[in-house]
Formats: structure tokens, C-alpha cells, sequence
């Protein structure tokens, strides 16, 4: 079948770039011509942008981003050159058999400033095809009653609904959508497909490692405490091109530091992942936000079924819907 996959491809975040390139393998592993609809919003990508107006205005922001500048010019060309890596379709003059939707929060009202149809199959290139969401997230960000009859009414353009999160499957079974529960294309794809993807050893030094997909003042101290205890460097990520750690890694690099690294201390949903994966020692650090909803549902389920049991039934959960 020829499948285009919707979601946060163009975001130059670590786990957006890495779910949409595993579910592009899974998929293509299946035997079917895929390709990334290349449908990049302001909201996705703004974020990223190595220049904004808005520093021009605050002096010492400007002396930050001059500081970081290096880096954060290597960091925007490795992702540059690990989305050149996937077939990109238009968003418009292009037919599919099927689009999956998904993974990622793309139904997080917060991130898409509201309900974006794109994202829920109202738009015009999901006309005449069959709809699919995998693994989708809300974030665990209630919409506002208007925006979930605007959701519920988009719903029903789907073939088939997988999320992410069991909040959010208990929501749609509230509301009558029926649902399913999906591994993360990363976990899916597992380290088959993440070794490939894998940049050689970052640093020769035993290290533990930091990633805060939100900022916590928890994780540096936890991670110095453990580096001074266990004699490890300390490496730390940064999240965005000028944000607290290093900024010049690259999505495979990103996965390099997680596969080498002795321990992880992280608050990133993505950084649990790839710590599982690894076989790594890790400390999630709680945010008290909706975030931590999205760990604690994937703990749960690992503890339930098991990895091979939840990989299993989300591949049948792929070729039931395509079939």
C-alpha cells in the first residue's frame, strides 16, 4: 500500500524526529511504500528557529544565543540531514491508500493552539483514503467542552483509533469512540531499528546522562550527586538550540548518548524510552504536570503485558487496520 504518515516530523525535537523515522521503518519493514507528508505549521517549528525577532528586544538573550550559536548551528544541520533521510510528500496533489496519524501529541490542544484538522483528518488530503491514528497523544491536555465536540465530531474520520496514553483511552471510551492502546513507534521499533539510526560513541568517558524535556532543577542535582558518588562525567542535553546543557547533538547522536551512558537521570518521555531500551539504570524525575501521565501509563503497561506482548499486539494493530 502507498501510506503517508502526518505528524511532528519538522519539530528539531529528539523523540518527534525518532518516532515519525521508526514508524517509517515499521511501516516500510511491512512492505509498503511510505512517505512523510511534509505538513510543517508555525507552532511546530517556531520553536526551533535559530533567530527570532524577539531577542532583538532582550540584550542578554542575545549575548546567550551568541554564546551557543556553535552549537545550535551543528544541532539544526544534523536534524536537517536526518529528515533528508525520509521520502517527503506534499500536503496537497498527492493520493494515499491510508495516512496514519501519529505518534506524537498531535491532539494536544496546548502544542497546536487548539484543534488543528489537519491532524484530525479534516482536511482535504484525507479525503477518499483511509484514515489511522497510531499511538496519538493529547498530552494529557483536557480540551475545553467546545473543542472536544469539534474533536468528537473529527473522530469519526478515522478508520481505526490507536492512542498512546490509557487517560486518554478511558476518555474516548467515556465519550463512545472506540480505541485502542498503542506502544510508541520507538518502543515498537525497539533497538533492531534504533541501532541503525545510531551515531558512533559521543564519549570515551563512563557518564551519566541528562535530558529534560521540561526544565527541573531536580535532575542536574541528582545527576551531580550520582557523577561525584560513582566518579562519571556528566553529560547533559539540551532540549532546544539554546536551552540549559549541550546543544550541539543530533538525533543520532541523541541516541549514541543513551545507548553508552552508564546511568540517565531525565524527565523526558522519549529519555524513559530509550533508557528501557538500553537496558539503562534511570531516575525519572516527576514534573507534577499532565507529562507525567504519559509514563506512568507506558510503566503500566510494560508491567502488565511485557514489551513483546505490547509490540505484538500493536503490529496487529497496524495490519488489521491497513488490511
Amino acid at each position: 500500500m502507498k501510506i503517508g504518515i502526518l505528524t511532528f516530523h519538522a519539530a528539531k525535537n529528539y523523540g518527534a524526529v525518532l518516532q515519525c523515522r521508526c514508524l517509517y521503518e515499521v511501516l516500510r519493514s511491512l512492505g509498503h511504500d511510505v512517505s512523510v507528508i511534509d505538513y510543517r505549521p508555525e507552532y511546530l517549528t517556531a520553536p526551533y528557529k535559530l533567530w527570532k525577532s524577539s531577542f532583538l528586544r532582550h540584550p542578554g538573550t542575545i549575548v546567550k544565543v551568541s554564546a551557543k550559536l556553535s552549537g545550535a548551528l551543528r544541532r539544526d544541520a544534523a536534524f536537517d540531514r536526518f529528515e533528508r533521510e525520509l521520502p517527503l510528500s506534499p500536503v496537497e496533489g498527492v493520493s494515499f491508500d491510508a495516512i496514519i496519524y501519529g505518534s506524537d501529541q498531535i491532539w494536544n490542544r496546548n502544542i497546536c493552539r487548539g484543534i488543528d484538522p489537519m491532524f484530525f483528518a479534516g482536511a482535504p488530503i484525507a479525503a477518499m483514503t483511509r484514515n489511522i491514528a497510531y499511538a496519538a497523544s493529547d498530552g494529557n491536555i483536557i480540551p475545553s467542552p467546545e473543542e472536544q465536540k469539534v474533536a468528537r465530531r473529527y473522530l469519526h474520520n478515522f478508520h481505526r483509533i490507536g492512542v498512546r496514553e490509557e487517560g486518554m483511552l478511558e476518555r474516548m471510551d467515556k465519550d463512545g469512540i472506540p480505541a485502542v492502546l498503542n506502544l510508541d513507534p520507538v518502543m515498537l521499533a525497539g533497538t533492531v531499528v534504533l541501532d541503525t539510526l545510531c551515531a558512533p560513541p559521543v564519549c570515551k568517558d563512563r557518564y551519566v546522562l541528562t535530558y529534560e524535556a521540561l526544565d527541573n532543577p531536580a535532575v542536574l542535582d541528582k545527576a551531580r550527586r550520582i557523577a561525584s558518588e560513582e566518579h562519571l562525567k556528566l553529560i547533559s542535553i539540551s532540549r532546544t538550540p539554546y536551552s540549559g546543557g549541550s546543544n550541539k547533538y543530533g538525533p543520532k547522536e541523541f541516541v549514541a548518548l543513551f545507548k553508552d551512558a552508564v546511568k540517565v537521570v531525565t524527565t523526558s518521555y522519549h529519555g524513559v524510552v530509550l533508557s528501557i531500551l538500553y537496558n539503562k539504570e534511570y531516575e525519572y524525575v516527576r514534573t507534577n504536570t499532565p507529562a507525567d501521565g504519559r509514563i506512568d501509563s507506558l510503566l503500566d503497561a510494560l508491567k502488565n503485558k511485557g514489551i513483546d506482548a505490547l509490540r505484538s499486539q500493536s503490529l496487529d494493530y497496524i495490519k488489521e487496520a491497513l488490511s
